[in-house]
């Protein structure tokens, strides 16, 4: 078994755990590798680079971010993709760093796949265009002032709706426990397909989240009215992009999916309590 690992060193305990992970995959026959610029880090045990190719499974070391940077990996292998908490919530994660010997399920493949919707946005700009995927969230923000930005988003058969807000979020059910549950939008279990807007602090006392079918298709352009405040759009924390007056951003549902290792030894709501609602 060939195994992709991606740990985040500037966590407290990924390093200690990216060692004792290779340690036993290593013991149960498997090859590990890592990008290039962290193999120096692990001279002392059996890693190799990671210089492309096919691997069975990507394994994330660190938080819910990790995980989620680690899964766009993923999806361009086409391989599953288990998350291990060396951080602090680790809500997306699947394993614990205290709890490494589920490791040998990995193996001998006691383990579900759970896929996990994405969106995907088009930006349209008059010379060029950008294809753009997230597991989370695509974020609309305002640039460095102060003032609120005014968004119209079009859906599919015509109808348009505007916004007037600090910015405009599209999650993913896996992104509404992230910047969206911040905004105030709902928490959606995590096989229920739909995409969510929420706009973040809004001027209008009636601008509450919706939840839309996953089918649903948005177009967003920018209103600057009676501003210049200029806009600009983010995919899960990652790859900020200005969005100009002649810009247009088109979002959907992703046809590609990530794949996450389950072991179905929590429930979705058990983890929920346990790690966001219980923390307060």
């Amino acid at each position: 078994m060939n195994i992709l690992l991606i740990p985040n060193l500037g966590k407290k305990n990924a390093f200690e755990c990216t060692c004792e992970v290779v340690r036993q995959l290593d013991s149960y026959g498997c090859s590990c590798c890592l990008f290039e610029d962290k193999v120096a880090a692990f001279a002392d045990i059996p890693v190799k680079p990671y210089h492309g190719g096919p691997v069975d499974m990507i394994i994330s070391i660190g938080g819910d971010g990790t995980l989620i940077h680690a899964s766009r990996h993923a999806v361009q292998l086409d391989c599953p993709v288990l998350g291990i908490n060396a951080g602090r919530v680790g809500f997306l994660t699947e394993m614990e760093y205290t709890a490494l010997d589920q490791l040998k399920d990995v193996v001998e493949g006691r383990y579900t796949i759970q896929p996990r919707m994405m969106l995907h946005a088009s930006v349209i700009k008059p010379d060029r265009r950008l294809e753009i995927s997230a597991l989370n969230d695509v974020v609309f923000s305002r640039g460095e002032s102060d003032r609120m930005v005014d968004i119209s988003v079009e859906m599919k058969n015509g109808f348009t709706t505007c916004y007037r807000a600090d910015g405009l979020i599209f999650s993913t059910p896996t992104g509404s426990t992230a910047y969206a549950l911040s905004a105030g939008g709902p928490i959606v279990y995590s096989s229920i397909e739909c995409i969510s807007i929420t706009p973040i602090c809004p001027y209008s006392l009636f601008s509450r989240s919706i939840l839309y079918a996953s089918d649903e298709v948005f177009t967003v352009r920018g209103r600057y009215i009676n501003n210049s405040e200029v806009l600009y759009m983010s995919s899960d924390g990652e790859a900020r992009i200005r969005i100009d007056p002649c810009d247009s951003v088109v979002i959907s549902k992703d046809e590609k999916y990530v794949k996450f290792v389950n072991f179905g030894s929590k429930s979705y709501y058990e983890k929920l309590n346990k790690k966001i609602i219980g923390r307060g």
